[in-house]
C-alpha cells in the first residue's frame, strides 16, 4: 500500500491534523499525502512524515486522482466533497455524520461492530458516529457481550474541539479576554464557555432534548443493534479537547464491579494502574490515548455507574484510520 494517494479534506483543522498524525503511525502507512482546505483557510502547510506538505484548495483537486479520502469538514462542505469521491469511485471515510443517515452507508466503531467491514461498503463510503457514541459505544457493546445490559442514562462533559480548531482558538481567547478584563469573542459560543458550563450542546426540541443529544442516542443504538433505551445528556466544559461520561446502567441483575472492570479491559479498554483520584480518566491524563479509559466502577441498588474517558480527537482519528485499513484492504 505504499504507493497510495490519500486525501485529507479539512487536514488544517483540529480533527484533521490528528488523523495525519495517526496515518503516520499506521501499519499501510501512505507515502503521498493530500492536504484538503477550504479556501478560507489561513494555514499554508500541514506537517506530515518530518516534512511539510502544502495544502491545496478542496475546490480544485481532482478527487478522482485519490485513492481514498477521509473528511474531516463541516458537515454542509463535507456533503459536497464526499459526493464528489464516491462519483468518482474513491472509498470514503465520512468523519462530520454528513452521510450518516443515508441507509446504504454503515455507521461504524472498528471494536464495536466490525463485522460491517467483512464486506465492501456498497457505496464504498463508511461513516463514523460522533466522537459521544465513539467513547460509550465500546463500553456498551462490551458489558452487552456479557450479557450485562439495561437502560442507560449517561451525561457527557462535551470538550470545545467538538467544535473543531475554532472551538479551541475561542476558549483560548475567551479565556485570555476575561483575565485581562477585555470582551472575550463569542462566535462558536454565543454563551461563552471560559469559566463556565453549558448546559445544553446544540437546539432543544419542545420534547427538552437537544438535537445532538438525540443523534447520539440514535447512533449508540445503531451500533449496538439493539433496542436498548438510551437517554444522553450533554455538558460543554471549558477544556479544550479530552471527552468523559457518567454512565448509568438499570440493570435486572447486580453484577460486582470488578467483574465490569474485568470485562471492559478485556475488550482493550484502559483501566487506572493504580488506586486514587490522580489516576482516574480525566481530559489531561487520557490526551493523546486512542481508546478509551475506565475508572469508579460502582454497584448501585439498580445497577451500574462507570466514569470513562476518551481524547475525542485521538479517537476519532484513531477509528477512521482503523476503517480505512479494513476499506483498503478489500479493494
Amino acid at each position: 500500500m505504499s504507493q497510495l494517494r490519500v486525501g485529507v479534506a479539512g487536514a488544517t483543522g483540529a480533527l484533521g491534523k490528528e488523523i495525519l498524525s495517526v496515518l503516520q503511525a499506521a501499519p499501510w502507512k501512505p507515502d503521498t499525502i493530500v492536504p484538503l482546505a477550504s479556501e478560507r483557510t489561513t494555514v499554508p502547510f500541514v506537517e506530515y512524515n518530518d516534512h511539510q506538505v502544502a495544502v491545496d484548495d478542496l475546490g480544485f483537486e481532482a478527487v478522482e486522482d485519490l485513492d481514498l479520502l477521509f473528511l474531516a469538514l463541516p458537515p454542509d462542505i463535507a456533503r459536497e466533497t464526499g459526493e464528489r469521491a464516491v462519483a468518482e469511485g474513491v472509498l470514503t471515510v465520512d468523519c462530520t455524520g454528513a452521510f450518516e443517515n443515508d441507509p446504504d452507508v454503515p455507521l461504524i466503531v472498528p471494536w464495536v461492530n466490525p463485522e460491517l467491514l467483512a464486506e465492501p461498503a456498497p457505496k464504498g463510503l463508511i461513516s463514523l458516529p460522533a466522537p459521544e457514541a465513539t467513547l460509550i459505544g465500546p463500553i456498551l457493546s462490551a458489558l452487552g457481550r456479557a450479557g450485562i445490559v439495561g437502560e442507560v442514562e449517561a451525561t457527557v462533559l462535551v470538550p470545545a474541539s467538538l467544535a473543531g480548531r475554532d472551538g479551541i482558538d475561542e476558549l483560548s481567547k475567551q479565556v485570555v479576554a476575561l483575565f485581562s478584563g477585555g470582551t472575550p469573542p463569542r462566535k462558536v459560543f454565543p454563551d461563552g464557555l471560559a469559566f463556565d458550563l453549558l448546559p445544553a450542546i446544540g437546539g432543544i426540541g419542545a420534547d427538552g432534548w437537544t438535537d445532538r443529544e438525540t443523534r447520539v442516542a440514535t447512533q449508540l443504538q445503531r451500533l449496538l443493534g439493539a433496542e436498548i433505551p438510551v437517554h444522553v445528556t450533554l455538558v460543554g466544559v471549558p477544556v479544550f479537547s479530552g471527552m468523559t461520561v457518567n454512565l448509568s446502567i438499570r440493570t435486572s441483575r447486580l453484577t460486582a464491579p470488578d467483574l465490569v472492570e474485568r470485562v471492559l479491559t478485556d475488550a482493550g479498554m484502559i483501566a487506572p494502574e493504580t488506586s486514587g483520584q490522580r489516576y482516574l480518566p480525566r481530559p489531561r491524563r487520557v490526551e493523546g490515548q486512542p481508546f478509551v479509559h475506565i475508572g469508579r466502577v460502582r454497584q448501585t441498588p439498580h445497577g451500574l455507574q462507570i466514569w470513562a474517558g476518551l481524547d475525542n480527537l485521538r479517537g476519532t482519528a484513531t477509528a477512521a484510520v482503523a476503517v480505512a485499513g479494513a476499506m483498503l484492504r478489500q479493494r
